[in-house]
C-alpha cells in the first residue's frame, strides 16, 4: 500500500511540476496577408572602364506592387523567444522592367580615345515586369527584456531567404546605333538613345525579353522594441543590419541566347526598419498592422556567362556583376494564441 501511495504522490507531483512549467511556454499561429512595393535592381560594371563612372549596365525589376500572403509561428520559453515566417507572391505584373546600357564605357567596345566626351546614356528600353513567383523564408531568435511589464526590448539574430524571379515582355527600345546599325562603325563610339537622327529603334510587342532570378541569404542582427497602450494596443519599432548577406542572380537574355550569373557577398550592407500596432481583442486573439523598409546597397561581385544551349558558365574577365533593392512591405495579421 505504501508504495502504491507513494508512486501516486511521485506522478501527482511529476504532473504538477510539469504543468507549471508548461506555464512558461508560449505558442502562437499568425495568418497574414501583405502589399510589396518597390524593385530589385541588377547592374554590370567595366573591370577597366575609359570613365570614372564604370557602369555599364542597369536593369530595375520593378515591384509596384506585388501582393503575397503566408503565416508566422511564434514560440517562446520564459524570457525567450523565436519565430519563422514563411510568405508566397501572387503571380502578375507589377511594373516596369527598365533597361539602360552605356556602351561608350567598356575599352572591349570603344576605345578610350574615341570614348572621350561621350559618358552618356546609350539604349534605353522599357519592358512589361511580370512576377513569376516570390518565396521568403526566415526565423528570428531573441531575448525579452521587459521594463515595468509595459516596455520591451528585444534584442535578437535574424535570418531570411528570398528567391525571387521575374519574366520581362513586350516593349520598345531606343537604342544608339544609328538608323541603320552603322553609326559606331562610321564614327567609333556609339550615339545617345536620344539622338533622334542616330536613333534605332525597336517595337517588343509579343515577345519575351529576359527573365531574372535572385537568390539571397540575409543574416540580421538588431532589436525589436514595444510598449503598451490604453485600450488593448501596443506599438513596436525595429532596427535590424546585416553584417553579412550572400545573393547569387541569374540573368536570361532570350532575345539574345546568352544566360548571366553574379555572385555577390556583401559586409553590412543592407538594413531594415519596421514600425507597427497591434489590437489585442482577447487575451488570445488579436490583428497586427506592420510596415517595413528595407535598403540594400549595391554589392559588386563576379560576374559569370554562357551561351544558353550550355551547360557551363564562364567567368568575366572584363565586367563584374552587381545587385541592389529597395522596397516597403505592408502587412495586415491576426494572431491565435495555443498556449
Amino acid at each position: 500500500m505504501k508504495k502504491i501511495i507513494l508512486s501516486l504522490t511521485f506522478i501527482f507531483f511529476a504532473f504538477s511540476s510539469f504543468a507549471v512549467s508548461l506555464e512558461d511556454f508560449s505558442l502562437s499561429v499568425e495568418p497574414l496577408f501583405g502589399m510589396k512595393y518597390g524593385q530589385i535592381d541588377e547592374y554590370v560594371f567595366a573591370q577597366n572602364a575609359n570613365f570614372s563612372d564604370d557602369k555599364l549596365s542597369e536593369l530595375n525589376w520593378e515591384i509596384k506592387p506585388e501582393f503575397y500572403y503566408g503565416f508566422k509561428l511564434n514560440g517562446g520559453w520564459k524570457q525567450f523567444f523565436a519565430n519563422t515566417r514563411l510568405s508566397f507572391g501572387i503571380p502578375k505584373n507589377t511594373g516596369l522592367m527598365i533597361d539602360s546600357d552605356w556602351h561608350n564605357t567598356s575599352p572591349s567596345e570603344v576605345s578610350a580615345e574615341k570614348a572621350a566626351g561621350h559618358d552618356y546614356k546609350t539604349a534605353y528600353s522599357e519592358h512589361d515586369n511580370h512576377l513569376d513567383y516570390d518565396l521568403n523564408f526566415g526565423f528570428k531568435l531573441g531575448y525579452d527584456f521587459s521594463v515595468k511589464e509595459k516596455y520591451k526590448i528585444l534584442p535578437a539574430f535574424a535570418f531570411d531567404y528570398s528567391n525571387i524571379k521575374f519574366t520581362a515582355k513586350n516593349g520598345y527600345g531606343k537604342y544608339g546605333y544609328g538608323t541603320d546599325k552603322t553609326f559606331k562603325t562610321k564614327n567609333g563610339y556609339y550615339a545617345q538613345y536620344q539622338d533622334t537622327e542616330n536613333q534605332y529603334r525597336v517595337s517588343y510587342n509579343g515577345m519575351r525579353i529576359a527573365t531574372y532570378n535572385r537568390i539571397t541569404y540575409f543574416f540580421w542582427l538588431g532589436s525589436d522594441f514595444s510598449a503598451d497602450l490604453p485600450k488593448n494596443f501596443e506599438v513596436n519599432t525595429g532596427f535590424f543590419f546585416t553584417p553579412y548577406i550572400y545573393a547569387v542572380s541569374y540573368d536570361r537574355h532570350l532575345t539574345r541566347s546568352i544566360d548571366f550569373a553574379d555572385l555577390t557577398i556583401g559586409f553590412f550592407g543592407a538594413f531594415k526598419w519596421n514600425l507597427g500596432a497591434t489590437y489585442n481583442i482577447t487575451p488570445k486573439h488579436s490583428v497586427s498592422l506592420n510596415a517595413e523598409y528595407l535598403y540594400m546597397r549595391v554589392l559588386r561581385g563576379k560576374d559569370y556567362f554562357k551561351q544558353a544551349s550550355s551547360n557551363t558558365y564562364k567567368e568575366s574577365s572584363e565586367a563584374d556583376g552587381g545587385a541592389g533593392a529597395k522596397y516597403f512591405n505592408l502587412t495586415l495579421s491576426y494572431k491565435f494564441k495555443i498556449l
